[in-house]
């Protein structure tokens, strides 16, 4: 193995030495693959969403419930003037009384939490329509060959508008992906099964990505009431519904509903973005095999184990990897995300698949931590030493998901101050200290507040 793929191998498994890369690349860094910037996007987009009906769901519903306790405070004030024998307490009291009675008709027609979880719902899509987008020009951008197989007719009196043949091209791709997305996303995918001649639908969870699509757009049209039109797609793609649904049925897209579509959008925006990068450019299966890496890396520290193993499945069943230690590092990762999700067995299992005898120490390492043999890992970690291995470093230690529950341990805080002669705890304090120093800048926006606002100042702030 050379040295290169080496340091590229050591980024993925403990992704700790991205700075000190920078700095030695200096300015002429690596182009990111477009086909990569553009699932890097949507993965984003989708965190935020996460994000936002994670923390701010719940907030509305405290905001709600603050609200129906305050009109019963006002509501027993309110009788308590009427009650009483003063007749200016008694109108103020009837007044008071009027202002619940038409605060009670707007909290009870009124769901925050509801309308915030379903605009979610419906801006998920809008960002996996603009990704499709951005994956079809990523695609042929690096394929320029592919514009020979598109039929667009356009007249001679247009062609002479353009000033360049690239305004030419981009109007012809725009073109074309304007006319995919005006279709359903069955269509779109069976149109890029015909345009580049593989199999996108065979996986587990299609039918339940073309329901999800299907209730955004009832969701969207018709206020969540099921058509006939929603049960026959759904029902023909392969879509089981847990119960008897008849025109008419009113569909939600509640919190759980809403976490499951997140799921599934990610894993097919990710599935199709690399089936369609190592079709079309299977000179470039390294680059491809990395980014997955990095993706099912990133969930396993986000401790986002459904996407983890989802992901980690999809890595160890490609027919190409670019090489023998990827594969195992595919296999390690299946394995945390299994193991940190509860799955000890099947995390074992997935282990048993693979002989780690011949393998480097970092391997062995990594073997003997996901079954619990911290004995023997810490053996490994003397033998390592201060250098680390190929793979693992100092850094590793603190930050891979691997040795998450190993740190806690005896053998691990031991092994850990005898290879690097201080102990772990002071490290971790050396390294707070080092990020107080690193302020995140804040974000700015202009807001226009009234005495109605505090409240929104305060959640904001």
């Amino acid at each position: 193995m050379s040295t290169e793929a080496s340091e590229n191998s050591k980024e993925l498994l403990s992704n700790e030495n991205s700075n000190e890369k920078q700095e030695s690349e200096g300015p002429a860094q690596k182009t990111a693959n477009p086909i990569a910037t553009a699932m890097n996007s949507f993965i984003h987009s989708i965190k935020d969403s996460e994000e936002v009906v994670y923390n701010f769901v719940p907030l509305a519903a405290r905001v709600h419930n603050k609200r129906i306790s305050k009109i019963k405070e006002n509501e027993k004030h309110a009788l308590e003037l009427i009650e009483g024998e003063d007749k200016q307490n008694q109108a103020l009291g009837t007044k008071k009384l009027f202002d619940v009675m038409r605060e009670y008709d707007r909290i009870a027609n009124a769901n925050v939490p509801e309308t915030i979880e379903k605009s979610l719902f419906l801006n998920l899509f809008s960002s996996f329509d603009t990704f499709m987008g951005e994956l079809i020009t990523a695609i042929y951008e690096v394929r320029p060959d592919l514009y020979s197989s598109l039929n667009s007719q356009i007249t001679v009196s247009e062609i002479l508008l353009f000033s360049s043949f690239d305004e030419l091209k981009l109007k012809v791709l725009t073109d074309e992906i304007e006319t995919l997305r005006r279709k359903s996303y069955v269509e779109q995918f069976s149109d890029l099964e015909k345009m580049f001649g593989i199999p996108l639908k065979n996986f587990k969870n299609w039918p339940l990505f073309v329901e999800i699509s299907q209730r955004r757009n009832i969701l969207m049209h018709c206020n969540g009431i099921a058509s006939e039109q929603y049960i026959s797609i759904c029902t023909k793609e392969g879509y089981k519904f847990d119960q008897a649904i008849s025109p008419g049925t009113k569909l939600l897209a509640d919190f759980d509903y809403i976490e499951d579509a997140f799921n599934i959008i990610a894993e097919v925006a990710i599935k199709l973005g690399h089936t369609l990068w190592r079709k079309t450019q299977p000179e470039d299966l390294e680059p491809a095999d990395e980014h997955l890496s990095e993706i099912i890396y990133d969930y396993l520290h986000d401790k986002d184990w459904s996407k983890a193993i989802c992901l980690g499945e999809f890595s160890v069943s490609q027919r190409k990897i670019s090489s023998e230690l990827m594969a195992k590092i595919n296999t390690i990762n299946f394995s945390i995300a299994h193991k940190m999700s509860g799955n000890e067995e099947t995390a074992r299992k997935i282990l048993s698949e693979v002989d780690w005898s011949a393998s480097t120490n970092d391997f062995k390492l990594a073997h003997a931590v996901l079954l619990e043999n911290y004995e023997d890992a810490k053996s490994i970690m003397l033998k390592l030493g201060p250098d680390g291995g190929e793979l693992i470093t100092e850094s590793a230690y603190h930050n891979f998901p691997l040795f998450s529950k190993f740190r806690e341990s005896e053998e691990f805080l031991e092994g850990y101050e005898e290879v690097f002669g201080y102990s772990f705890i002071s490290e971790l304090i050396r390294n707070k200290d080092d990020k107080e120093d690193e302020k995140p800048d804040e974000i700015k926006a202009s807001l226009k507040t009234t005495s109605k606002d505090e409240e929104a100042k305060e959640i904001v702030h």
